[in-house]
């Protein structure tokens, strides 16, 4: 079949080039390989990831905290298995789902073995059940066209602004919520929504989306979102980076792709050394100053960040303990709780917590969670998803379309936080539909690519 006319699943037709080089201005045309702009964002298709990205932020209490959206996604399988079979013939969903297996057996010893209590066990393993599957109905719904991915961009929107009111009539009062205004009632709505402001924009007027990114990172600093103003700057300088490169370079396409990941690396110093003097001068906010202010040498940015992510200290001393097996589903020893507060209280002395309220042990990161409490093979499935994404989203950067490579430059920065400093919520409301994003995409303009060059 020619994958650039493919009407029965709503392909327009494309015209690829048959290397990949970025000569002069006119690449940025050229690289606009199909029409993609704002009537996509009105498509019937993408109704159902729409309506499962939006009802993620709907919870629901059953064995564990489920969300309607997880639920959604289980009632509308019998609907999308013929879909979701043929996505399973694609080798890196394959492969995907045969390590996801992996894991969920390395779990499974790992309950056995610690002898978890029967309510943790079902949570462990729903966690694990239902991030592939999730995962898996996500490839279904990107089988046959990845732009549907669009739909679950706009209903990650439509559920961040539904939690912000949510939070805000129900628990409005919370000082924790007001201090870190940017993460509870922003963050959820305002990064999607970049992320498709990128899409629309930057194959036409990339010079809307730089300003637009620097006044997100800087209002995100300010109001108490550090990290997530830290991943769209980062997100910001590369599509600064490859504008220029695209415009103007004679190299191979995929040097400047390497290059411009290690400027945007370098980049980070002054914006650190910016954000120490901001935090200590208090502009942005109680809780970076009072980092800031614990740091022995507060220009030393390991330091920093182990104060603002603690947690990774106690997991791992609880993967020192347990290396192999790990310490089973939600696991909350005793002896490792003590632990992380006698450090806690080295770390911020008189301020520091004088008890855990959590009924898991706080790791607080999806790729040490996962050895912690999943064992060795945990560690191992997201290690190969980082090095498949960062691999995936090189390859759709070389072969993509322009309003494509946007998405994936705002997610790549966005992953890499979320997967090494957040908790189990990015693994299950994230990560499966951005993933299935990253194969499909690739997936379609590889076949494309090939077609071309007969």
């Amino acid at each position: 079949m020619n994958p650039s006319i493919r009407s029965e699943q709503g392909y327009p037709s494309i015209s690829l080039p048959t290397t990949i080089r970025a000569k002069n201005a006119a690449t940025l045309q050229h690289r606009s390989w199909e029409h993609e702009g704002l009537g996509l964002l009105f498509r019937l298709s993408n109704l159902v990831p729409f309506l499962v990205t939006l009802c993620m932020v709907i919870p629901v209490a059953l064995i564990g905290t489920f969300r309607l959206g997880e639920l959604l996604v289980l009632a509308l399988y019998p609907f999308y298995f013929r879909p979701i079979l043929k996505a399973l013939r694609n080798k890196e969903v394959f492969f995907l789902i045969c390590l996801g297996v992996l894991w969920l057996a390395s779990q499974l010893l790992s309950d056995l073995y610690n002898a978890t209590t029967m309510r943790n066990y079902l949570r462990g393993l729903g966690s694990i059940v239902l991030t592939m599957t999730t995962f898996l109905f996500f490839c279904g719904l990107y089988y046959r066209d990845y732009r549907n991915h669009l739909g679950a961009l706009m209903g990650a929107c439509a559920g961040g602004i539904l939690s912000a009111s949510l939070l805000y009539r129900f628990d409005g009062s919370n000082q924790g919520y007001i201090d870190n205004l940017w993460d509870f009632y922003v963050s959820g709505w305002a990064h999607p929504a970049f992320a498709l402001f990128a899409f629309l924009m930057y194959r036409s007027h990339p010079w809307l989306v730089f300003p637009v990114g620097i006044a997100y990172g800087i209002l995100a600093n300010m109001y108490g979102g550090r990290s997530d103003g830290l991943v769209v700057l980062l997100s910001t300088v590369f599509f600064f980076y490859l504008w220029i490169q695209l415009s103007k370079s004679t190299k191979e396409f995929k040097f400047s792709i390497r290059s411009g990941f290690l400027l945007s690396g370098l980049l980070l110093i002054p914006l650190f050394l910016l954000y120490v003097n901001y935090a200590q001068s208090g502009m942005l906010g109680k809780a970076a100053k009072t980092q800031i202010d614990l740091a022995k040498n507060p220009y030393n940015p390991i330091e920093v960040l182990l104060l603002a992510r603690n947690e990774s200290v106690i997991a791992l001393d609880a993967i020192y303990e347990k290396p192999i097996l790990g310490h089973g589903s939600w696991a909350n020893p005793s002896h490792l709780r003590r632990l992380y507060l006698l450090k806690m209280r080295e770390i911020y002395g008189a301020a520091a917590p004088k008890r855990l309220i959590q009924d898991i042990l706080p790791v607080h990161s999806v790729l040490l969670g996962a050895w912690v409490f999943s064992g060795l093979a945990g560690f191992v499935f997201w290690v190969y998803v980082i090095i498949r994404t960062y691999q995936l989203s090189n390859r759709l950067l070389m072969i993509g379309s322009l309003p494509m490579i946007a998405i994936a430059v705002v997610y790549l920065p966005y992953f890499s936080w979320h997967l090494l400093f957040s908790p189990n919520a990015f693994e299950r409301f994230s990560w499966p539909m951005s993933m299935a994003f990253l194969i499909f995409a690739n997936d379609y303009f590889t076949r494309a690519t090939t077609d071309r060059s007969r």
